[in-house]
């Protein structure tokens, strides 16, 4: 297995556990802290950025030198930029599977906590 897949794998897995979390959370009338959520973001922006650079050295795409530093400051420019350059539609498709990855786990305990207190 490539480190491109592993990255993605684990971005998926902590995207499962942070909708798990969310969800039993939501259900007992709780909140998930800013804290979490921003290390959630932080952990999703990094992994992000290193599959991007992992996928750059096998898309022969031309790289500045500071490319992983603009990626980080820029990311929501940058990311969808490399993506669209290097696949054109398709990376538009993958950039919006990116998002689902981090908006999952909200959108997980959104519809648990309309589920329990709407009924």
């Amino acid at each position: 297995m490539n480190k491109k897949n592993l990255l993605i794998i684990v971005l998926l897995f902590l995207s499962l556990g942070m909708g798990v979390v969310e969800a039993l959370m939501n259900s007992q009338g709780e909140v998930v802290s800013d804290a979490t959520q921003s290390v959630w973001a932080f952990i999703f922006l990094v992994l992000s950025i290193l599959w991007a650079i992992e996928d750059s050295k096998s898309t022969h795409f031309e790289k500045p030198f500071d490319f992983d530093f603009l990626m980080y400051i820029f990311w929501p420019i940058a990311f969808p930029y490399y993506l669209i350059s290097t696949r054109g539609v398709e990376g538009v498709i993958l950039f919006l599977g990116f998002l689902a990855i981090w908006c999952g786990p909200w959108l997980s305990g959104l519809v648990t906590y309309v589920y329990i207190y709407t009924t």
